[in-house]
């Protein structure tokens, strides 16, 4: 059965839903977990705490991009990036950053990508890290406009897998 059947709601009233959810919450989320709004992958060998969560966050990036095979061969880097449920765009600019590719973050929340946008510009990468409202699984973009697709703890809100 799927997420809307189970609901009694349309995907475009489930999305509405999750955008105001987010509208409402990132900026308590960018409060407790800064930039980046994911669980993070702590050192074994440092005791887990709230000073080093920003260094998991970015060890969980990092332990992404190695279980995906990417290599660091400049030859071989991502040059067109998407990071489905962006989130304020931590994933999205630290990737920018990393590969000098061009990322784009998709949300459904508005006021996300107002921020990411923000942050984007402060970091000097507005160029590079676009940010936009768009359904993850009805995306803008042409198949294939990707080397890579970052979806960090985003698909529990995805009814669709296969999508």
């Amino acid at each position: 059965m799927t997420e809307e059947a189970e609901s009694g709601r349309s995907r475009e009233e489930l999305n509405k839903i999750l955008a105001k959810l987010y509208d409402d919450s990132s900026a308590t989320w960018e409060d407790t977990w800064g930039e980046h709004m994911h669980h993070g992958y702590y050192d074994p060998s440092q005791p887990a705490s709230r000073s080093h969560h920003r260094s998991a966050q970015i060890r969980l990036i990092e332990e992404t991009l190695h279980f995906a095979r990417l290599s660091d061969d400049p030859s071989r880097k991502p040059k067109s990036i998407v990071d489905v449920g962006c989130g304020v765009g931590g994933a999205t600019r630290y990737l920018a950053k990393k590969y000098g590719a061009t990322c784009h973050g998709i949300t459904l929340s508005p006021k996300q990508v107002e921020r990411a946008q923000a942050l984007a510009a402060v970091d000097g990468l507005a160029d590079k890290a676009i940010f936009q409202v768009a359904d993850a699984l009805d995306q803008p973009f042409a198949d294939g406009q990707f080397d890579l697709v970052l979806v960090m703890e985003t698909a529990e809100h995805l009814p669709d897998k296969a999508k």
